[in-house]
């Protein structure tokens, strides 16, 4: 490998935020990313292109971590997006903290000289799923009561980067909307299938959620976006030692976006109705069978295409989301997109790519 390339481990390269990182790397003239997780790697990325090195690791296990990465030691830098689910608050704070340090002990251990490592946090820092906070909430806002894995993680870096000579940069996106692949935690795969439920059974596309969240003022982070914010907090001396919020730019509300949705899958729109969709999707695996053999598409369980407890919980937020972005635009990075061409676009990703129908 040229000594001007740098060697990017992505943890978690084929969830969503994941999968922006590795796309902006593919496309990047100075990476060359190489994925870790417990997942096989897909046989092909959207577009048919070939996945880049795959290392196949529980990171959970500080074991079999070192060992598969022993090959690993030009690895320049890493972007950790990496998330497991824990039954509560405190049970998801140890695993992910220990998927981080044993990630970075191994590379340690194998030799790697690792510069900078990036570290995906998110809207949970300001308490955003406890309910109503502070907006616009800002990267200089107090922490909240623990448990909180975020923080923990962000401790964790901090000590392991000084120890280990390494900087960091902590990004707080929101949202992530992205394609990406066997990782149900995504809101756009999981409202693409409702509208295709929805299709099949013959009746209209409401809104499933709560009425104050049908107006609440929203945001979310694309995932092109944030993974391009990815390599460019890898690269920027501005970034360096930093925590960032980073979103679309924009903000949206349900109520504005609902109708471009229900055009782009053709289905009429009738009045939102709070449906509590962890129920009522819960047996709907057979209806999708039928409809990705009907429209040929990639076969994708159920259970790997949405995970409806998630998608009831976003469209149930009913206060606003609002994280300032002034302080990572006055750093550097001032990308920003449109959020209804944000979900249309990736939208039509997942239908070219015969994920949806």
């Amino acid at each position: 490998m040229s000594q001007s390339l740098r060697k990017v481990l992505v943890t978690g390269g084929y969830g969503v935020s994941g999968t922006g990182v590795v796309e902006a790397a593919l496309a990047h003239p100075s990476f060359v990313p190489v994925t870790a997780g417990r997942r096989p790697a897909p046989d092909a990325l959207l577009g048919g292109r070939t996945p880049p090195e795959h290392v196949r690791v529980d990171l959970l296990d500080a074991d079999a971590t070192h060992a598969a990465f022993a090959d690993l030691s030009g690895v320049t830098d890493v972007a950790f997006c990496a998330y497991l689910e824990g039954r509560s608050a405190a049970e998801t704070v140890a695993p992910n903290v220990r998927m981080l340090e044993n990630t970075l002990n191994a590379l340690a251990r194998s030799g790697a000289k690792v510069g900078r490592v990036v570290l995906m946090g998110g809207g949970k820092s300001y308490g955003a799923h406890l309910g109503p906070y502070k907006t616009p909430a800002k990267e200089s806002d107090p922490r909240h009561l623990p448990p909180q894995f975020y923080e923990a993680q962000e401790d964790a870096l901090r000590a392991w980067a000084a120890q280990n000579g390494a900087t960091w940069t902590i990004l707080r996106p929101d949202g992530i909307i992205g394609p990406s692949l066997g990782s149900p935690m995504n809101i756009l795969t999981g409202i693409a299938t409702y509208a295709a439920v929805c299709k099949e059974f013959g009746v209209p596309f409401r809104f499933p959620g709560s009425p104050q969240a049908w107006s609440a003022l929203h945001q979310v982070t694309d995932a092109d976006l944030l993974g391009r914010a990815t390599l460019w907090a890898l690269e920027s001396d501005a970034a360096r030692d930093e925590v960032f919020n980073v979103t679309n730019g924009d903000h949206y509300r349900w109520k504005h976006l609902w109708a471009d949705l229900a055009r782009f899958f053709d289905i009429p729109v009738e009045e939102p109705q709070p449906i509590p969709l962890a129920e009522y999707m819960a047996d709907k695996g057979p209806v999708w069978d039928a409809i990705v053999k009907r429209h040929g598409l990639v076969p994708t369980s159920w259970s790997e295409i949405a995970a409806w407890p998630f998608v009831q919980g976003i469209v149930n937020v009913g206060f606003d989301l609002v994280q300032s972005t002034v302080k990572i635009r006055q750093a550097g990075f001032g990308e920003c997109i449109d959020t209804h061409q944000s979900y249309l676009g990736h939208l039509q990703r997942l239908r070219d790519a015969r994920l949806i129908p």
